[in-house]
C-alpha cells in the first residue's frame, strides 16, 4: 500500500514556532469570561492539559497554539477575537520581556528591547524597525497565513499599542496602524481603541509611531533595573535557542520518518548526527524523553489529519506511522478517551 503524502510541511511540524505559556495563562481567562466560555472546557477541547497555567516558565508549540484559539474561534465566531485578546496584554503576558521593556529610559529604547528578545514570549513570528519619513515603521511577520494568522497578527499588534500605552503618563496612539488582510465588518471598534486611522488591506502588518514619540519617557525607567534585567533576559535567550533548536530538530526528524513506520531514537540521532547517548541525554536536561516527544507530535498531527476528510483512517494510521490501523485506534483512546471515528464525527 502507498502511505499517503502529509499536507504538513515537516518545518512546520517540527518548528520552534511558540508562545509562552505565562502569555495565554494572562489572557485566556479575561477572554473566557468576555466571550462566556469555560476555561476547561476549552482546554480538554484543545487537548491540553488541565495544570497548564501551572508550567508558565514553559512554551505551547505553534500547533498547539493553533488548536487552543481555533477551539475559541469555534465557539465566539468572532473574527475580531485578535484584537480582543491584545486588548488584554499586560507586562506579565509578556514575562521577562515585559519587565525588561518597564525598566527602558524611554519608548525608543523599549522597542529596541521588544526587537531583541521578543523570543522570550515565544517565536510565532518577528519584528522589523525602519524609518519611513516623520514615522518609525514596526512590522509584524506571521509565519501562517489564513484565519488563525489573521487571529495572530491581530493579537500582537493590538498588544503592543495596550502595552505602550501602559508604559507612559501621557494619551498615547500610532500615527497610523495596518493589517494586510481585509477589513472587518466591525470597523468602528478598531478606530475608537486605536485613536488613529486603521488601514486595512495594506502592503504590511503593524504600526508606525512618530518620531517625537521615540523619547518619551517611560513612567518605570529605572537604568540600574535596566541593566540587570537586559542581562537576565540575555542568558535566558541563550537558554531559549539551545532548548527549542535541539526539541524543534527531533521534532522534525521524527515527522520526516513517520511514513517510514515507528521512528526510534537511534535513527533520529543518525539523521542529526548526534550520539544516541548524548541526545537521550540533552532531551533528559529538558525533563523530556524521546518517546514523549514522539508521543505529543503523534496526537496533535492526529487532530489535525482527523480535520481534513481528504484522509481516511487508514491514511492517518499510515501518516503516523502506525503499522495496523488497530494500533492507531488503540493511541487515540489513549489520548482522548474515544476512538479516531467517533472524533471526527462528533467535530463534523
Amino acid at each position: 500500500m502507498t502511505t499517503p503524502r502529509s499536507p504538513l510541511d515537516p518545518d512546520i511540524a517540527g518548528t520552534d514556532r511558540s508562545l509562552s505559556v505565562a502569555y495565554v495563562a494572562s489572557v485566556l481567562p479575561a477572554l473566557a469570561q468576555r466571550y462566556q466560555l469555560d476555561m476547561a472546557t476549552l482546554l480538554k477541547e484543545a487537548g491540553l492539559p488541565a495544570d497548564l497555567f501551572e508550567r508558565v516558565d514553559s512554551l505551547l508549540p505553534l500547533v498547539d497554539v493553533m488548536r487552543l484559539f481555533v477551539v475559541v474561534l469555534s465557539h465566539c465566531a468572532d473574527p475580531g477575537m485578535g484584537f480582543e485578546v491584545g486588548r488584554l496584554v499586560r507586562a506579565r503576558s509578556y514575562q521577562v520581556l515585559g519587565y525588561v521593556i518597564l525598566a527602558s529610559r524611554d519608548i525608543g529604547e523599549a522597542i529596541d528591547k521588544l526587537i531583541r528578545f521578543e523570543k522570550l514570549t515565544g517565536n510565532l513570528g518577528h519584528t522589523e524597525a525602519q524609518k519611513q519619513g516623520q514615522v518609525l515603521r514596526l512590522s509584524w511577520h506571521c509565519p501562517i497565513a489564513g484565519e488563525p494568522g489573521r487571529f495572530l497578527t491581530e493579537a500582537a499588534i493590538t498588544g503592543w499599542v495596550t502595552f505602550a500605552r501602559q508604559l507612559v503618563n501621557v494619551p498615547a496612539s500610532p500615527a497610523r496602524v495596518c493589517f494586510r488582510h481585509a477589513a472587518p465588518a466591525d470597523l468602528q471598534r478598531y478606530q475608537d481603541y486605536f485613536g488613529c486611522p486603521v488601514e486595512f488591506a495594506a502592503s504590511f502588518d503593524g504600526v508606525e509611531v512618530p518620531l517625537e514619540l521615540l523619547a518619551l519617557p517611560l513612567r518605570d525607567a529605572d537604568p540600574g533595573l535596566s541593566g540587570l534585567m537586559e542581562r537576565e533576559a540575555a542568558q535566558l535567550m541563550a537558554d531559549y535557542d539551545s532548548r527549542t533548536n535541539l526539541v524543534a530538530a527531533v521534532r522534525r526528524e521524527i515527522f520526516r520518518l513517520l511514513v517510514e513506520g515507528e521512528p526510534t531514537l537511534e535513527q533520529v540521532a543518525a539523521r542529526l548526527e548526534i550520539a544516541e547517548r548524548t541526545l537521550q541525554g540533552r532531551l533528559r536536561k529538558q525533563g523530556l524523553g524521546f518517546q514523549e516527544v514522539l508521543d505529543g507530535l503523534r496526537r496533535t498531527l492526529a487532530e489535525l489529519y482527523l480535520k481534513d476528510s481528504r484522509l481516511s483512517l487508514t491514511d492517518i494510521g499510515l501518516l503516523l506511522g502506525f503499522a495496523e490501523q488497530s494500533s492507531f485506534t488503540r493511541a487515540f483512546r489513549r489520548w482522548f478517551d474515544e476512538s479516531p471515528a467517533n472524533y471526527r464525527q462528533r467535530q463534523g
